[in-house]
């Protein structure tokens, strides 16, 4: 081999070296990508969980605070039930009065 193929060869052989170099970090590149990849996916499969979780708490609660609205507004219904009934029983009693002549 003469010296300008050797020369040559020295050329071809860095740029190998530099082309290996960047495909390694490509490569480590890649798989600190995947790895954040793969926890990305994780993460959302533990946010759907706890997203599920909330909802079927926050469904829950609804529940119950309109079980306990019913129980408020059952309660004023009958307060005002008892309150018309004896006020239509004084009418009647005052009614009943008039035409007996009391």
């Amino acid at each position: 081999m003469d010296e300008a193929e050797q020369e040559r060869q020295k050329r071809m052989d860095e740029r190998f070296e530099r082309t290996r170099q960047d495909m390694e970090k490509l490569e480590g590149r890649q798989c600190a990508e995947e790895d954040r990849c793969r926890k990305l996916e994780e993460l959302n499969i533990k946010m759907g969980e706890i997203l599920k979780n909330h909802e079927e708490k926050l469904e829950n609660h609804d529940r119950r605070i309109g079980a306990l609205e019913n129980v408020a507004g059952a309660r004023w219904n009958l307060i005002v039930n008892y309150l018309l009934a004896g006020a239509v029983g004084a009418l009647a009693a005052a009614v009943m009065r008039i035409i007996l002549g009391g």
